[in-house]
């Protein structure tokens, strides 16, 4: 992820469409977006190769920690997050990971039992506040690692790689970064406002990555 100086703070209401449908989850849309999500890893070469131990790496060292934290800020109220943490200047509006972190991150969570395990496992990922260890509450903690929002990806695209032109051609590109730019998938300002989270909240974190 590249370093972003500050974040854009915004507060992002989404409304809930009213539906017939007996699922709580918009289905049709939920595979349009897997569907866009995997094209775009595709085209970006990402589902292509074999993940290098440098991405394996970001995704169980950093990235996951990094939503680990993430949800303990969301615990707090923003005025208890100023006194007690300082000005970190994340909104709670969902984290982005970069494209193959992201990749991982779903291919990991496709086996939900082993994925659960890994993450309880795993003290630096347990949430904070919480100090009971029972099965509801370890449920809770497990769904505050998924992916919000859902099928997210940021990619860094270098003006001089023409094999991901033609995928830049599709996907939103939201700002300058050096000699490339940030590509955001999907489409909206509440998922660039998300991905500009991550990078502010990475480079709090890994200000030597």
């Amino acid at each position: 992820i590249s370093n972003s100086p500050q974040i854009i703070i915004q507060t992002m209401k989404v409304a809930t469409a009213k539906t017939t449908s007996p699922f709580s989850l918009d289905l049709v849309s939920l595979s349009k977006s897997h569907r866009d999500f995997l094209k775009t890893l595709h085209g970006l070469g990402i589902t292509q190769s074999v993940p290098s131990s440098e991405s394996v790496r970001r995704y169980l060292d950093l990235w996951l920690p990094l939503v680990a934290e993430y949800n303990n800020l969301c615990c707090y109220s923003l005025e208890k997050v100023d006194k007690e943490k300082g000005a970190i200047g994340v909104e709670l509006v969902g984290l982005v990971p970069p494209s193959d972190v992201a990749w991982l991150w779903h291919c990991h969570r496709l086996a939900p039992r082993r994925y659960v395990e890994y993450i309880h496992n795993q003290p630096r990922l347990a949430t904070k506040h919480e100090e009971s260890k029972t099965e509801e509450i370890s449920v809770a903690e497990t769904k505050t690692l998924e992916a919000d929002p859902p099928f997210a990806l940021q990619h860094y695209h270098r003006e001089d790689n023409n094999a991901e032109c033609d995928e830049a051609k599709s996907t939103e590109i939201v700002e300058e970064k050096g000699e490339g730019k940030v590509l955001i998938l999907p489409h909206t300002a509440s998922t660039a406002a998300a991905a500009t989270n991550a990078r502010v909240l990475w480079e709090k974190m890994y200000p030597t990555e």
